[in-house]
């Protein structure tokens, strides 16, 4: 680890519980560390690779592109309802949205599906409950889904989980899905300016040096600020485990294919 990131994912953690009244925190913030330590000890490369060689996972790039002409050219940002259900639109697909909280309902980010025999168009359908940063994140996985299911012809019925990272990877329908969000949060431009030094390349297993990356291009750029008493706490932490997978996927996504 570099001294000089020493403390960058505690000091993210320390952020998010100081708004917590509830105790226990210190136990709440050892596990938040394992937890994010264990994503950024994954090995992304490999996990890819077992999936898409280089030339298969360009090209399945070159063809979401086709249908999303910015997709890693532009940052998307918009978190505006109307805006998104006009993207859906012009995919051909219908946008529900609905806050569904509580035990049984906060765990679910979105869901995609396509049944034909039920359905007169796909549904993309996205929990608000979330905040509006990661509902639109959820709407650009489900996005995913639509796009891959084009491509391999194949209807799908797919849910995304609340942390927005998997714990595995093997599902190949999952990684193309959240490719197409990661790719929406970090155009190229923005993920080599971030994760294309030789620092990032001696980091990329360390929690410290990605948080101390992405954490401020999440705040500045995405509008998602976890030090802010906006969410719940829990959910904050898991959030942060889910900002580490997606700088990780998206620096595998640079290094190791050139998108």
């Amino acid at each position: 680890m570099l001294d000089s990131h020493a403390g960058a994912l505690k000091g993210a953690i320390e952020d998010i519980l100081k708004f917590s009244k509830a105790p226990g925190r210190a136990a709440k913030a050892r596990r938040a560390e394992q937890h994010c330590r264990v994503i950024a000890g994954r090995d992304y490369d490999l996990a890819l690779r077992r999936h898409f060689d280089p030339a298969q996972l360009r090209q399945i790039f070159r063809e979401v592109q086709r249908t999303l002409p910015t997709l890693n050219r532009e940052i998307y940002r918009t978190t505006d309802r109307g805006r998104l259900a006009g993207v859906a639109e012009k995919l051909g697909v219908v946008l529900q949205d609905h806050a569904l909280g509580g035990s049984e309902g906060a765990g679910f980010r979105g869901f995609y599906v396509n049944e034909a025999k039920v359905l007169k168009s796909p549904i993309i359908w996205v929990n608000t409950a979330a905040p509006a940063p990661a509902a639109a994140a959820a709407f650009w996985h489900e996005v995913g889904h639509h796009l891959t299911g084009r491509l391999w012809g194949i209807a799908q019925s797919v849910g995304s989980s609340f942390t927005g990272y998997p714990d595995d990877f093997s599902d190949p329908k999952e990684i193309v899905a959240d490719m197409v969000r990661v790719l929406g949060g970090y155009p190229q431009v923005i993920a080599r300016r971030l994760f294309d030094g030789s620092d990032m390349a001696a980091g990329r297993y360390d929690a410290d040096m990605i948080i101390r990356k992405a954490m401020p291009h999440v705040r500045a750029m995405m509008g998602f600020d976890l030090r802010r008493n906006q969410f719940a706490t829990q959910g904050n932490l898991l959030y942060l485990g889910g900002v580490i997978h997606t700088a990780k996927l998206r620096m595998t996504l640079l290094s190791q294919y050139g998108i």
